[in-house]
């Protein structure tokens, strides 16, 4: 998994480490003025967010940890002879945040997205800009990837599954988390996915555990990257983690909620998940927080021993896996179409009737 507490040391001229740490404003930093002391207690403070520390070498207050990493910050490569690998040159063409993003890629260290890389839309991203939205205002085939459609939802295998059975509730509204969904809305959510548990097992009668969770966004949806999926979707995966286990893990503080409690938390970005008890739920909406959005994918990916960053839906599809599924549920509903709950069968209707 990608590391996200860091401790980054710019080293340059004043004028140069400044013009750095400017440019320097990733989602998961906190970037530390050149005339601030950067206390150890400081950085700790930031750390307890999950959130790495920028800020110059020369006022760092105390020994140097080994494990920090020193950027050299120099105007242009072609007066500077420097052999370090981590360097940034102020006058080259490409801007000092790429170069700062591509150490941290090639460090596998986790940063976010630039804040700049944002929706910029006070009102939040409308449909147009929403791929969900798109696939549902398609074509006549615009029905391919889905299994299961209530009168609010439907549930489609995501693109980006390094896994098979792994899929998507979205509901038909363009909202940005299930935060902002009324009362009724939330308990036909609950209905749904016990109904797309029961398909799963159904499926796949040897995974041991499904796991359940939300990355919402904030009700306006500002900040969310250009390249976000900016329509509210809940996974469902087969996996042996629960919400109690990645709570011990992360480390992070969670409120234990019930699901109609969900739009209390709809102001800001949260990560939602749910207990065992298959009643309850884990949220964490901290606002100073810093979670990645892909930060449950990474943990799946580790149980599943994939390596890479094939978690990464952005950067790896798998369709082919994605279109398994689509055989393996298909083929399953039909096998058991006299068997199936009622409200399954109605709810999967145009897949058996196509069939």
């Amino acid at each position: 998994m990608k590391k996200t507490r860091n401790l980054f040391l710019l080293v340059g001229s004043t004028e140069d480490v400044i013009s750095a740490l400017e440019a320097i404003q990733f989602k998961g930093l906190i970037t530390n003025t050149y005339w601030n002391p950067l206390l150890p207690e400081y950085i700790e403070k930031v750390f307890d967010c999950n959130k790495s520390v920028v800020g110059a070498r020369d006022d760092f207050v105390g020994k140097i940890p080994a494990d920090s990493i020193v950027i050299n910050i120099v105007p242009t490569a072609r007066s500077h002879v420097c052999s370090a690998r981590q360097t940034i040159y102020t006058g080259d063409s490409e801007s000092i945040a790429n170069q700062f993003e591509k150490i941290a890629n090639d460090l596998n260290l986790d940063i976010g997205d630039h804040k700049s890389n944002s929706s910029g839309l006070t009102d939040g991203p409308t449909k147009k800009d929403c791929a969900y939205c798109q696939y549902l205002d398609g074509d006549v085939h615009k029905n391919e990837r889905t299994i299961y459609r209530s009168k609010n939802f439907f549930v489609i295998p995501t693109l980006g599954q390094f896994i098979t059975g792994y899929l998507l509730i979205i509901p038909f509204q363009h909202i940005m988390s299930n935060g902002e969904l009324p009362a009724e809305h939330l308990e036909e959510f609950k209905t749904v996915l016990e109904d797309v548990e029961y398909i799963l097992k159904l499926a796949y009668p040897e995974a041991k555990g499904i796991l359940v969770w939300e990355n919402g966004s904030g009700s306006s949806g500002k900040g969310k990257a250009k390249d976000s999926l900016v329509h509210s979707h809940v996974h469902i995966a087969p996996s042996c983690l629960t919400a109690e286990t990645i709570r011990e893990m992360s480390g992070f503080h969670y409120e234990e909620i019930e699901i109609l409690d969900l739009p209390k938390y709809k102001t800001h970005s949260y990560l939602l998940m749910r207990k065992q008890d298959r009643e309850h739920w884990l949220i964490n909406n901290d606002p100073k927080m810093y979670i990645p959005r892909q930060y449950v994918r990474q943990l799946i990916a580790e149980e599943y021993s994939i390596p890479g960053d094939a978690w990464n839906w952005r950067t790896h599809p798998f369709e082919d896996q994605m279109h398994e599924t689509i055989r393996d549920i298909t083929s399953t509903l039909l096998k058991y179409k006299d068997q199936l709950p009622e409200r399954i069968r109605i709810n999967t209707r145009f897949l058996l009737d196509a069939n």
